[in-house]
């Protein structure tokens, strides 16, 4: 489960707010918000829903209200069960909902962050040592920022250190932060010319 689900339902994360934010990139209008912003509030509260009572409080109709009801159960925003002839609401859907949206965006923001750093890092290398880098290079400078998760300052005294051995080789680099034989390291074509394009296409 997502550790940003229990802090949306415990309302550590304001509902309300995060759903005004975020509303337009799950596909709801208006109206429907202020429904699940209602239906939350009473939820929360203990209280039932009552579709006479919200629509005193709103500019639409009953009806339209029922209508806009049965669009966020079908969308699967609200979940509704019959027990003991009672109506039960849930707003699980849409918590979980708004959770995944909140994991995205990290994800997002942790690709751009590594791909700002493989920029910094092969503008490093290529300033140091004074050529452009291989597809090869670039593959390795991307296993160090996306798999061994080497900060910028680590890559930094490496290359220093390969440079006091008179050495320009980012394979020498790989060694020191490895401390292995970089004539040992595998060598994979899978995927360089995107990663070259890529790349150049940032610093360019």
């Amino acid at each position: 489960m997502s550790k940003y689900y229990s802090l949306i339902q415990s309302n550590m994360i304001d509902f309300n707010k995060l759903l005004l934010e975020k509303y337009y990139l799950l596909g709801l209008d208006e109206s429907e918000v202020i429904i699940l912003i209602k239906l939350n509030k009473l939820l929360s509260s203990g209280n039932k829903f009552s579709i006479g009572q919200v629509s005193k409080t709103m500019t639409m109709t009953e009806e339209d209200i029922r209508n806009k009801l049965v669009s966020l159960i079908n969308n699967q925003f609200i979940t509704l069960q019959l027990i003991n002839n009672n109506e039960i609401y849930s707003l699980d859907d849409t918590y979980k909902k708004l959770a995944n949206l909140l994991e995205n965006e990290d994800d997002q923001e942790k690709k751009e962050s590594m791909n700002d750093d493989i920029v910094k890092v092969v503008a490093l290398l290529e300033r140091e040592f004074k050529k452009m880098l291989s597809p090869l290079d670039l593959e390795i400078v991307h296993k160090w920022i996306n798999d061994d998760h080497f900060s910028y300052d680590k890559i930094y005294n490496a290359v220093l250190e390969t440079l006091k051995l008179k050495k320009s080789s980012v394979q020498y680099v790989d060694m020191i932060l490895n401390k292995k034989d970089p004539s040992k390291k595998e060598k994979s074509g899978e995927g360089l010319q995107d990663l070259f394009n890529q790349v150049y296409g940032k610093i360019k």
